[in-house]
């Protein structure tokens, strides 16, 4: 286990912003977050790179506490759809938001189906 934390960490500390998924990313935050509309393009860009910054300390939490990066994944899916987000359209940001903070592997490798994370935000949501 502590082999694999450490990969996590070394795999987190190698990860870079990716500007290629930056203009996707911000186009499927602002089908979400209306919010997001009225910021200048510096202040989406900051947004984002703190956003980057966000998910690689929540998935460190999530490792450090003994969780698979599926509860991660599952966790992140919930936080946007809990903020009005549709399935289709939380899907269609965490893509583009992953590969743009360089967390594509842990994207590709655990994100399981819309189904799959959809039904289980069902049974948390109630």
């Amino acid at each position: 286990m502590k082999r694999y934390i450490l990969l996590i960490i070394l795999l987190v500390s190698c990860t870079s912003y990716n500007d290629d998924y930056e203009a996707e990313t911000i186009m499927k935050y602002k089908n979400i977050y209306t919010e997001f509309e009225n910021l200048s393009e510096s202040q989406m860009e900051n947004k984002l790179k703190l956003e980057c910054n966000v998910l690689e300390d929540e998935m460190l939490i999530h490792v450090d506490d003994g969780l698979t990066l599926n509860y991660f994944l599952e966790y992140e899916y919930y936080k946007h759809r809990f903020q009005g987000g549709s399935p289709e359209q939380v899907e269609a940001l965490l893509f583009p938001l992953f590969y743009l903070c360089g967390l594509d592997e842990i994207i590709e490798k655990h994100w399981n189906s819309l189904e799959y994370q959809e039904n289980n935000y069902k049974k948390i949501g109630g």
